[in-house]
């Protein structure tokens, strides 16, 4: 049997969980009546150049597809939905990206392909000078063409091949070099020390490549170089060094051996020993001493000297008059010298 204060306390209890949920239900209630729900706003169309189509706006500035429609009757409005393409837009960055890969890639098929690589030089002009020395010398076989430079080849043509009075470099695409040399004529073969040089009308000095080359021309055998030819933009020697220079016989400084471009002789020099081979004794040996200058040992036994190359032409009728003279007092000299036109001297066998 229930007590009677229980049931009322339980009574109680019920009425507040009903008046609790009553409450709960009217604020639910009140709360969805008082929500306002806001319609979508449909996409706004904006109409491009293209007729017909048209793409959404969006108000958020965030990036959206692009929506064709085809108009298919503009009387009555109809239009026909294409399907949403993306909207592509290429960043300053990725098109930076794109043009340098594309630089390098241009610039590595430039470098490997053979098609850009010299096979080997175009070379006119040669006359005594085999064509594989020169392509062999410069070494371009094989170089890719846009790394030569034209006037870098011209220099070292030049500076290899001293023979070489001018020359003409020209680079053309994909792989040829074109070019053109000026040989210089040799008139003379200067020999010094078992070695030949050839020489042309100016008294430039370059090597006889070719074995048997230097035959075909005057000889000269010489015991020293001449004097150092003084260039209009170098310093001349002082009368000083010159006169000890002839006395003591010690020689001015002489052409450095590597810069064979520079004269070795005046060109009166050449003159004069081009004279002398004309009208010396046939079979005479022209010779050269750094002491008594220019001369020619005679078949029949004696020296003959001339000095320096002025006056080359009268020295040599002075020279042929003292001979007459001795070969009239039936004398045999062993050395003749003209050096001195004014003052001539010979001497006799002991």
């Amino acid at each position: 049997m229930k007590l009677p204060g229980k049931m009322n306390q339980r009574s109680e209890d019920i009425r507040r969980r009903r008046l609790n949920q009553s409450h709960t239900t009217q604020q639910s209630a009140k709360q969805r009546k008082n929500r306002v729900v806001a319609p979508a706003v449909p996409p706004v169309m904006a109409r491009t150049p293209i007729a017909g189509v048209s793409r959404p706006v969006s108000e958020s500035g965030k990036k959206s597809r692009r929506l064709y429609n085809v108009s298919l009757d503009a009387a009555h409005g109809a239009e026909m939905s294409l399907p949403a393409l993306p909207r592509l837009i290429l960043s300053w960055r990725l098109v930076s990206i794109l043009l340098l890969g594309g630089l390098g890639f241009a610039l590595y098929h430039f470098w490997e392909s053979p098609a850009y690589r010299v096979d080997a030089p175009e070379i006119s002009g040669l006359k005594r000078i085999n064509i594989n020395q020169v392509t062999t010398e410069l070494g371009l076989i094989g170089e890719p063409v846009f790394m030569l430079d034209a006037q870098t080849i011209r220099s070292d043509l030049l500076t290899t091949f001293p023979e070489f009075s001018d020359a003409e470099v020209k680079i053309e695409l994909p792989n040829t070099v074109w070019i053109t040399v000026t040989e210089r004529v040799p008139v003379l073969a200067w020999i010094r020390g078992g070695e030949s040089y050839l020489v042309d009308a100016q008294g430039i000095t370059f090597p006889a490549r070719n074995v048997g080359l230097s035959g075909s021309y005057p000889s000269v055998e010489a015991a020293g170089n001449p004097p150092v030819i003084i260039l209009p933009d170098e310093e001349e020697p002082t009368l000083r060094d010159a006169t000890i220079s002839k006395i003591t016989g010690v020689l001015l400084p002489q052409l450095s051996p590597q810069d064979q471009v520079k004269p070795l002789l005046s060109p009166e020099m050449v003159q004069a020993i081009l004279l002398v081979h004309e009208q010396a004794p046939a079979g005479s040996k022209i010779i050269y001493d750094p002491i008594h200058g220019l001369g020619w040992t005679d078949r029949r036994g004696w020296m003959v000297y001339m000095g320096g190359e002025k006056d080359a032409a009268v020295k040599i009728q002075v020279y042929r008059a003292i001979f007459e003279q001795l070969k009239a007092e039936d004398v045999r000299p062993t050395m003749i010298s003209v050096e001195y036109v004014h003052a001539p001297y010979y001497r006799l066998e002991q």
